[in-house]
C-alpha cells in the first residue's frame, strides 16, 4: 500500500514538472505591464529626500498612491518600484528567484543616490523584507519603515512544513481567498495586485524571511516598525522580532488597531501615512 502512495506523489511530482516545463515555455519574452501596477515618481521640486516605496509579495505600487501624495504636500519626493515578476502575469512570476528582487531594489537605490542625498526605504509587507535585507547597501539610506512585514506567519509551521508541501503535489497556482467582509472589493479599488498566487514563488518568499533575519543584526539605520493588532497573515511577534534583533539606535514599534494586513490603504491610512511622514521629516 505504501509502495502505491509513494508511486502516486512521485508521479503527481513528474506532472507538476512537466505542467511547470509548459508554462515556462509560454512565457513572453516582453510582457507588457498592466497599467494599474506601474511603477511612478513624485518629484518634488528642491527635495533632497525621497521615499522608495517596495510594494508587497504579488501586489504594486498602486498600493502606496495615497502615501505618495501625502509625502508630496510635506515636500518628500518618492518612487513607487514595481519588482520583478510583478505587474504582468502569475506566470511570469513563477520564474523568478528572490536573488532577483534583492538585486533590482540595490539596482533602483543606486539610481536615486545620484540624485538624492536622504534615501527612505519604505516597505510593505514583503516589501518590508526588501527594506531590510538592503539597508546596508549605501550611506544614502537615513532610515527604514516596514509595514505589516512578516518574520513569523500565522500558523506557520503547518503551513510551511504540512500544507504548502501538500497543495504543490497537485497544484501550480491557488486563488487568493478574503476572509474579511468586502476587503475584496476594497482591496479591487486600491490596490492591484494578482489574484493567483504561483505556489512556487512561495519559496522565494520564504527565502527573503530567512535571510531578513539573518541580516537583521547588520541592520543599524533608524527603524519605524508598523503592523495591525491582529494581522491575518502575519504573527505579531514579528514586529518585535525586528526591533529585539536590529542593531538600530533608533527604533521604535507602532500597533495599527484592527485593520487588514495591507493596512496603508485601510481605515486607518491618514494615521499610517502621517506617522511615516514625521519619521522622514524628523530624520529618523
Amino acid at each position: 500500500m505504501i509502495e502505491y502512495i509513494l508511486g502516486f506523489l512521485g508521479l503527481l511530482r513528474v506532472l507538476q514538472g512537466v505542467r511547470f516545463f509548459l508554462i515556462k515555455r509560454k512565457i513572453k519574452v516582453h510582457e507588457p505591464i498592466v497599467s494599474d501596477a506601474e511603477p511612478y515618481f513624485n518629484r518634488v521640486p528642491g527635495s533632497n529626500k525621497i521615499a522608495l516605496l517596495i510594494h508587497g509579495f504579488t501586489t504594486s505600487p498602486k498600493e502606496f498612491r495615497g502615501l505618495s501624495d501625502y509625502l508630496a504636500n510635506r515636500g518628500i519626493s518618492s518612487y513607487a518600484l514595481l519588482l520583478p515578476g510583478h505587474g504582468t502575469s502569475p506566470e511570469r512570476l513563477s520564474i523568478i528567484k528572490h536573488y532577483q528582487w534583492i538585486e533590482y531594489v540595490e539596482q533602483q537605490i543606486a539610481m536615486l543616490s545620484k540624485e538624492y542625498n536622504e534615501i527612505y526605504l519604505i516597505g510593505n509587507s514583503m516589501g518590508g523584507n526588501l527594506a531590510l535585507i538592503c539597508a546596508p547597501y549605501s550611506k544614502r539610506i537615513k532610515g527604514i519603515v516596514t509595514l505589516g512585514t512578516p518574520i513569523i506567519f500565522q500558523r506557520e509551521k503547518f503551513g510551511k512544513y504540512f500544507l504548502l508541501p501538500l497543495i504543490k503535489s497537485f497544484k501550480i497556482f491557488q486563488d487568493k481567498r478574503y476572509k474579511i467582509k468586502n476587503k475584496k472589493k476594497m482591496m479591487s479599488e486600491k490596490t492591484w495586485s494578482y489574484q493567483s498566487v504561483p505556489l512556487v514563488s512561495l519559496n522565494q518568499l520564504i527565502k527573503i524571511v530567512n535571510l531578513t533575519k539573518k541580516i537583521l543584526p547588520s541592520v543599524k539605520k533608524p527603524l519605524l516598525v508598523m503592523q495591525v493588532v491582529r494581522d491575518h497573515l502575519v504573527s505579531k511577534e514579528s514586529s518585535s522580532y525586528i526591533i529585539s534583533k536590529s542593531s538600530s539606535q533608533t527604533k521604535r514599534i507602532v500597533t495599527i488597531p484592527e485593520s487588514y494586513h495591507v493596512f496603508l490603504v485601510d481605515k486607518y491610512a491618514d494615521y499610517v501615512n502621517r506617522e511615516i511622514a514625521n519619521f522622514i521629516s524628523e530624520g529618523r
